[in-house]
């Protein structure tokens, strides 16, 4: 089963289009993008952790509750949400992906091969299946993916390596 981490506030400042956030707004925002999450958790089977900041915030070690299925782990003091996503980026690379636009979680995701997906590609992919869902519940044959190109291909990136090392020999 995928594992997906989301980096919080980030997600929800990339989401959000309002410059002006307030910290009563800001819980509130929270709650919303996290029933988003519940929402999207009921249709697909994935294990879902949403990792908040509390930079400045005065406890002593991660805090973690549980809601309606999703992991929320908000950081401890003097640390914050991009250090606790390194770490597992590192801990357990294993079906994980990313879900972030901050550079050097990107950076470690990719140095560990980990799968990123930015916070606007994420949502776009989360109204996609809503909409899929709404249109056609009967109909689940129109849920599956078709796979396309050849499978015996290497990938490009591969592809790219590959043929520059045959140019140094």
């Amino acid at each position: 089963m995928p594992h997906i981490i989301i980096d919080g506030y980030n997600y929800i400042h990339r989401i959000k289009s309002s410059d002006i956030l307030s910290d009563a707004n800001m819980d509130m925002l929270r709650r919303t993008f996290l029933e988003r999450f519940v929402k999207f958790k009921r249709q697909k089977e994935v294990k879902i952790t949403v990792v908040f900041d509390a930079y400045k915030g005065f406890s002593i070690g991660r805090q973690r509750e549980n809601y309606k299925g999703i992991d929320v782990v908000y950081s401890r003091e003097n640390e914050t949400a991009d250090d606790v996503m390194i770490d597992w980026i590192r801990e357990k690379r294993e079906g994980i992906i990313v879900v972030t636009s901050d550079r050097a979680i990107i950076d470690e995701a990719k140095k560990y091969n980990v799968t990123f997906i930015v916070p606007s590609q994420f949502e776009r992919m989360i109204s996609q299946i809503g909409l899929e869902i709404n249109k056609d519940e009967a109909d689940e044959d129109t849920y599956n993916m078709i796979k396309k190109g050849n499978p015996r291909k290497l990938p490009k990136r591969l592809r790219k390596v590959k043929t520059t090392l045959n140019k140094l020999r």
